[in-house]
């Protein structure tokens, strides 16, 4: 009888972990993040960020600050297979509210789940992902990035 417990004990739990997957859709910041860090290289891991997204009536844009130290090179790995749609990122030398705002790089164009983006010479960037209209409250998963320094 301790025999048929002690199997149950392992066979019941074993069978249920077989069921989850290493599917990175799910919005698991740290398998998102492990990716991105692979496209750091020659740089060194400093931080990242998981943005959770989700769709308004209207057209929104969320933005990410980033500082940095003035004189460093930086690297930024994007990971976006956890998105359930297309997002357009932009990334800008300053917020959405400063006049003299200049685009630094885009994602319109080409559209990838997987990029970098190479930076010096900025006290802040900024990160904004734009986020069409769709059903209110509508969980559109989550963005990653990751940011590296030279």
């Amino acid at each position: 009888m301790k025999f048929i417990k002690s199997i149950f004990l392992i066979v019941i739990p074993a069978f249920f972990l077989s069921f989850q997957s290493d599917d990175v859709s799910e919005c698991n910041a740290k398998v998102l993040k492990d990716n991105a860090k692979k496209a750091l290289d020659p740089y060194s891991y400093d931080s990242g960020k998981l943005t959770k997204l989700k769709s308004s009536a209207k057209d929104q844009i969320k933005e990410v600050e980033i500082p940095m130290f003035i004189g460093e090179k930086y690297r930024l790995s994007f990971n976006l297979h956890a998105l359930k749609k297309n997002i357009e990122i932009n990334i800008y030398n300053r917020d959405k509210d400063h006049e003299k705002r200049k685009l630094l790089f885009s994602n319109k164009d080409k559209y990838e789940k997987e990029f970098t983006f190479d930076i010096a010479k900025y006290r802040s960037i900024f990160i904004d992902y734009m986020i069409p209209a769709g059903t209110v409250g509508e969980d559109l998963g989550c963005a990653v990035f990751v940011l590296g320094y030279k």
